[in-house]
């Protein structure tokens, strides 16, 4: 049987839960979810190579980014819960993830959207990179290992540059970023201790999702406001829920990272959906959870802790109560877009 770029897709998709667990155990249990989200990042590259070769489907173009999106919140909630990264740099990227897919979804009733930028393409692969190198840095706090593997990497870079380059006499603006930003990786982690090495590279990964993201907001931004004050507000409840979890994340101890991992990852798919029902001209149920379902939440968080619950009691209802909506919403959406779900796509 042909094995589907699709059918990769949704395999990265499954196992993205691995590397979550992972992440939270010794060095070798570390090294583990290292190799197995560099293994995932790869499967992102070859499910790209077989699309392009046996063509693109509708559903490729939902599992995709979804899968990307999930990558991003199994590896950064951790690095936050861990206290590896502050939420001055986690939050901003899951915020800048979350906004660009509703701009992009409200400013595209029927049509395909907004054209995703070569920065976009190389925010994604330096995100995936990026969060390999903080827990190899986190993890052997001597450095050796990463300033291994990214020097070997510059080289390597370095001689297809220089192959490409006597062939063709140019070379790429993708390839010209990457000898950029793996001879910076590399300059960073020979001159700083770890725990600045770790930092930086977070700033890094902070700093290119925030331009990256700045370029659709200034093409969104102008055709959203002519719309009025309603979409504007309906845009920013659309990502209240997963952004505010988020936020709670240090108030909860325990397992709460599973809740917030498991909003986070929910919160993307039903994204995905939402916008392809939308370009294809579909009804948008999302208008039900945001004008009833995030108020709710939030009048619940509130009403706790003015009955004198507490943060934590307030937060772990809010991270529950979030979760299983999240769940819920999620099986209505792709009841409702069943229509939209064809299976022959998984198989061609």
């Amino acid at each position: 049987m042909k094995i589907t770029a699709n059918q990769i897709t949704a395999l990265r998709i499954v196992l993205l839960p691995l590397p979550l667990f992972l992440i939270y155990g010794g060095p070798f249990s570390r090294l583990m979810a290292i190799l197995i989200l560099a293994v995932l990042g790869l499967t992102d590259y070859l499910d790209g190579v077989l699309a392009r070769k046996y063509g693109v489907t509708s559903l490729g173009r939902l599992l995709d980014p979804i899968a990307d999106k999930i990558f991003i919140a199994v590896t950064l909630v951790p690095l936050a819960d861990l206290h590896i990264l502050p939420m001055w740099i986690v939050w901003p990227i899951f915020f800048r993830e979350f906004l660009v897919t509703e701009m992009r979804r409200f400013m595209t009733p029927g049509q395909k959207g907004l054209r995703v930028t070569e920065l976009a393409k190389i925010k994604t692969t330096l995100q995936m990179t990026g969060v390999g190198l903080i827990l190899l840095t986190n993890t052997f706090s001597d450095r050796l290992p990463t300033i291994f593997f990214l020097a070997g990497l510059f080289l390597a870079t370095l001689f297809l540059a220089v192959a490409i380059s006597s062939k063709s006499g140019e070379l790429t603006g993708r390839l010209k970023s990457a000898l950029l930003l793996e001879g910076m990786g590399l300059a960073i982690a020979v001159a700083l201790p770890a725990r600045q090495v770790e930092l930086a590279y977070g700033v890094v990964l902070l700093v290119v999702t925030l331009v990256s993201g700045a370029q659709y907001v200034l093409a969104s931004m102008p055709g959203l406001l002519k719309r009025g004050l309603l979409p504007v507000l309906d845009l920013f409840l659309s990502i209240v829920n997963p952004l505010f979890a988020l936020l709670l994340l240090p108030f909860t101890p325990g397992s709460s990272h599973l809740l917030v991992v498991l909003i986070l990852a929910i919160e993307f798919a039903v994204q995905g959906i939402d916008m392809w029902a939308v370009q294809e001209g579909r009804f948008d149920i999302s208008l039900y959870k945001k004008r009833f379902f995030t108020p709710f939440l939030v009048l619940v968080f509130v009403a706790m802790l003015s009955s004198g619950a507490g943060l934590g009691a307030a937060s772990a209802t809010f991270l529950v109560l979030c979760s299983f909506g999240s769940v819920l919403y999620l099986l209505v959406d792709m009841w409702f877009h069943r229509s939209l779900f064809k299976k022959k796509e998984f198989f061609s």
